[in-house]
C-alpha cells in the first residue's frame, strides 16, 4: 500500500506541475496553441492517463538509482526535460507544420521535469554508492560516444522502414498537418536527437545500482514511455492507427537503443567482497 501511495503521489505531482506550468506561461504572457481535437474534459483525462503511464514507466529506473537526493533529482529531471521536452519539440518541428510555441513549451516541460524528477528522487532510490561509468581513456570515450550517436539513427531508420508502408501514406496526404521532410533534414535531426538521448541517459547509467540486464529493461521502458507513449496517448489530432504503430515502433527502437548504450557504457554491479568469519581465520587447536 505504501508503495502504491508513492506512485499516486508522483502522479499527483505531475498533475500539479501541469497546472503550475500553465499558470506560469500566462504570467509570462507566452503564446501557446494546442493541436488537440478532443474536448477539454477528454483531453484532461488523457493527460492524467499519460501522467500515470509516465510515472509507471520511469519508476523501475528511479527505484534502482543510487547517490544523493540531489544527484538523483538532477539525473531524473534532466532525462525528463531532454528526452520528453526537447525531443518532443524537435519532433514537432521536423514532422509537423504545428511547430508550436517554443518558449511556452520549454517552460512547461521544465516545470514538469523539475517537479516530477524531485518526486521520483524523493520517494524512490537509495543513498548508497552507485556503480558509475566505466573508467576509460579519452580515445575510448570518443569512440563509444561516436558509436552511440551514429547507432541511434541506424536503429531509427531500421524500424522506420518497417512501418513505412503503413504510416507514409498518411504523411504524404498531409493528415493532421503531418509531412515528410527531405532525407537530409531527417538525418541531421536524428543525429541531434542521438546527442540529446545520450546526454539524458548517461547520468542514469552512472547512478544505476543493479545488473546490466535490469538496467536494459528499466532504461528501455523509460525511453519508450517518455519518447513515445506519453505524447502519443494524448495526440488526439493524429489518427488512431498512427498512434498505435508509432508507439510500437518507438518501444522497439527504445529497447534496442538502450541495449546499445548499456553495451557501450554499462558497468556490472560489483559484488560485495566475502569476509571470512573470525572462526574460520582462527588457527586450529
Amino acid at each position: 500500500m505504501k508503495f502504491i501511495l508513492k506512485l499516486v503521489a508522483c502522479v499527483a505531482i505531475f498533475a500539479v506541475s501541469l497546472i503550475a506550468g500553465g499558470v506560469l506561461i500566462q504570467l509570462l504572457h507566452l503564446p501557446i496553441s494546442s493541436p488537440f481535437k478532443a474536448s477539454p474534459q477528454t483531453q484532461f483525462q488523457l493527460a492524467m492517463l499519460a501522467c500515470a503511464l509516465l510515472v509507471l514507466g520511469i519508476f523501475p529506473l528511479a527505484r534502482r538509482l543510487a547517490g544523493s537526493f540531489a544527484e538523483r533529482w538532477i539525473a531524473l529531471g534532466s532525462f525528463l526535460f531532454l528526452a520528453l521536452g526537447v525531443n518532443t519539440m524537435i519532433e514537432l518541428t521536423i514532422y509537423s507544420y504545428l511547430h508550436g510555441d517554443g518558449a511556452a513549451h520549454a517552460v512547461l516541460y521544465f516545470v514538469q521535469a523539475v517537479s516530477v524528477g524531485a518526486g521520483l528522487a524523493f520517494f524512490f532510490g537509495t543513498e548508497e554508492k552507485a556503480v558509475g561509468l566505466p573508467h576509460l581513456g579519452w580515445a575510448a570515450w570518443t569512440g563509444r560516444g561516436i558509436a552511440a550517436c551514429v547507432g541511434f539513427p541506424v536503429i531509427y531508420f531500421f524500424f522506420g522502414l518497417c512501418i513505412a508502408p503503413i504510416v507514409v501514406p498518411y504523411y504524404q496526404a498531409g493528415v493532421a498537418d503531418l509531412h515528410i521532410p527531405p532525407i537530409s533534414a531527417i538525418v541531421r535531426v536524428q543525429l541531434l536527437r542521438s546527442v540529446v538521448f545520450l546526454a539524458s541517459s548517461l547520468p542514469l547509467i552512472a547512478l544505476w545500482k543493479g545488473s546490466r540486464r535490469e538496467l536494459w529493461l528499466a532504461l528501455g521502458l523509460a525511453h519508450a514511455v517518455t519518447v513515445g507513449v506519453f505524447g502519443l496517448t494524448q495526440a488526439t489530432f493524429m489518427p488512431g492507427i498512427l498512434r498505435i504503430v508509432h508507439s510500437l515502433e518507438i518501444t522497439a527502437d527504445s529497447f534496442v537503443y538502450a541495449g546499445l548504450l548499456i553495451l557501450l557504457f554499462g558497468k556490472e554491479e560489483e559484488s560485495e567482497p566475502v569476509v571470512s568469519s573470525p572462526a574460520v581465520l582462527a588457527p586450529l587447536e
